[in-house]
């Protein structure tokens, strides 16, 4: 008996070991097999892509990429600044192709490839919130798979990256806190600088991380050349974002972009002010937890309660305690600069919060996981509260707009796709969608089904980006290619064009822009004066009760009309030099 019980703890040791190495061999495949599937999704999702759709966001990024790498200027004076931090990251598109809808596509190839890296830091997140490897991998899967994620990378914008870009960034920071090596630190400041050179959202970033090195100082808590090093590191990376886009601003807004600061201070020092900015606020977390099936709320729940309990650890408390910040930063300031455009979109929106979605989604889907049942039901009751509460504010702010003012469902790609409703906001529909959600993931806590929950959810949130893409991304695409393709005028690369700016539709003319290849020239088109030398094609409004001949009674000779386009977003003709 003696031997057999020392022989017995040797071979109860032994087999786990081949096992786990066994395992070992296998999880790179794993993961790589992950992030494949996922560029895999975004690409036949981007096959529904050829024309860039959402204007004037996507021309801002794409004629920013071109001047970074090397190609002409433009000119978009008067409309929004969309920073260099993303183009810089499209900008090899390119060196790659001249033609336009050529170089869109790669763009969308290069979406895929950041997007799909979402993966690894879920995965890396959920590891450190306490999940084992495998429920973190199929967690992470369902992460990267959130319709808000995918849906935004099928698009030329910075949200195609910011998403990664947050949760990279919060991670380093606790990899910092908690003594992983100053080179954290580091790479926490970079991505925070990094934020601010791709969009007006990583001002709040900056911000909140130069907080957090202030306190991290103050109370002595890491070492104060550690701190030094990552201080210089943000202050570098701002004032490099801050030259940059100072040059593409000075280059492709030469008369100026549409001024925000003013409504700024306006909406954050009048009362009438603070009502607006506070009641969209509500909206846009409002849509945040809707958007992620509840879990984002629960995730608010999971980092109120991390920042609150004095055991939790620092850096698990401080990052929680960041991701607060910047949530509530976010979804103020940019509450704060949104003009009044009469929209849905004015009461409730969710693409700028929708970079921290993947961060506090995982926080639920850890809280859900690890909690106890009471645990569970009492944060989902706390996320029901916040729900609806945020949802009776929506209700408040909007009065009647929420039914009467103009719906555009490339704003609520998920809320329309989840209620087939492709003209309207059904908001209590969604709402007790949300609810439902809640109940299920209390319903199913305890039970041996993770595995199909994990299912599920990747399915209903491919379905819902696949159902927004195919219906909707997919008819705003044909409208405007229609509206304003210089396909008919047989486009040349080398092509100088001119336009008449001023009685053109401007979703038409800054389409226009970045498909030509060359610097779009405004003109005069009744004072042949003004004509800059050299131009090849020439883009002039239109009255269609006139033949298209006349529409350019100042053409030079050898200029004959080669295109006419009639459609509800403009009328235009198109003139080739012969």
């Amino acid at each position: 008996m003696g031997l057999l019980g020392r022989t017995e703890p040797q071979e109860s040791v032994h087999v786990p070991t081949i096992r786990i190495k066994s395992r070992m061999r296998w999880w790179p495949a794993a993961v790589c097999g992950g992030w494949l599937a996922q560029v895999a999704i975004r690409m036949i999702l981007a096959a529904f892509h050829d024309f860039p759709i959402v204007i004037p966001d996507e021309s801002g990024y794409l004629l920013a990429a071109r001047l970074l790498a090397g190609g002409a200027s433009s000119d978009l004076s008067g409309r929004t600044f969309y920073q260099a931090g993303y183009p810089l990251l499209i900008s090899p598109a390119y060196w790659l192709s001249d033609d336009s809808l050529t170089i869109y596509r790669i763009v969308l190839v290069i979406n895929a490839l950041i997007g799909a890296t979402l993966l690894a830091p879920a995965h890396v997140a959920l590891r450190r919130l306490g999940l084992p490897r495998g429920r973190a991998y199929l967690l992470a899967m369902v992460t990267a798979s959130l319709p808000s994620v995918v849906y935004y990378g099928q698009y030329a914008m910075s949200d195609a990256v910011l998403p990664l870009a947050m949760l990279t960034w919060l991670l380093c920071v606790h990899s910092w806190i908690a003594r992983r090596g100053p080179g954290w630190g580091v790479a926490a400041s970079a991505l925070a600088a990094y934020c601010y050179s791709a969009h007006t959202r990583g001002l709040i970033v900056v911000i909140a991380h130069a907080g957090l090195l202030a306190v991290m100082l103050a109370r002595r808590r890491l070492p104060g050349r550690d701190v030094g090093v990552a201080a210089v590191t943000l202050v570098a990376g701002v004032v490099a974002g801050w030259v940059l886009n100072s040059w593409v601003r000075a280059e492709i807004y030469p008369g100026g972009a549409l001024p925000l600061g003013s409504l700024l201070v306006e909406r954050l020092t009048t009362s009438s002010g603070l009502g607006w900015t506070f009641g969209l606020a509500a909206g846009k977390i409002w849509y945040l937890i809707a958007s992620t099936w509840g879990l984002a709320g629960v995730g608010l729940v999971a980092a109120a309660l991390a920042a609150l309990r004095q055991s939790t650890p620092l850096a698990t408390r401080a990052t929680a305690v960041l991701t607060l910040v910047t949530v509530a930063g976010i979804a103020l300031a940019t509450s704060a600069a949104t003009p009044d455009e009469g929209t849905v979109a004015n009461l409730a929106y969710g693409r700028y919060l929708g970079c921290l979605a993947p961060a506090l989604f995982l926080a639920g889907a850890a809280l859900v996981v690890r909690a106890t049942r009471i645990g569970v039901v009492k944060a989902v009751l706390v996320t029901a509260g916040l729900t609806l509460a945020s949802a009776l504010v929506v209700l408040l702010h909007a009065g009647g707009r929420l039914t009467h003012a103009f719906f555009l469902s490339l704003d609520f790609p998920e809320m329309s796709a989840l209620t087939w409703s492709w003209d309207r906001l059904r908001f209590w529909w969604v709402t007790a969608v949300v609810l439902l959600s809640l109940l299920i993931v209390v319903l199913a806590k305890g039970r041996k089904v993770v595995r199909a929950l994990v299912a599920l959810g990747v399915a209903a949130d491919l379905a819902v980006v696949t159902v927004a893409v195919d219906r909707d991304a997919r008819h705003w695409a044909d409208t405007l290619y229609n509206a304003s393709s210089l396909a008919g005028a047989a486009l040349r690369p080398d092509d100088r064009v001119g336009i008449d700016y001023r009685d053109m539709s401007w979703r038409v003319w800054v389409s226009q822009a970045f498909q030509v290849q060359s610097h779009l020239q405004p003109i005069d088109r009744l004072n042949p004066r003004t004509l800059p030398q050299g131009l090849t094609l020439v883009i002039v409004p239109w009255d269609p009760h006139q033949a298209p001949q006349t529409s350019w009674p100042a053409a030079p000779p050898g200029f004959a009309p080669v295109s006419v386009h009639w459609t509800d977003s403009g009328n235009w003709v198109a003139w080739r030099r012969l």
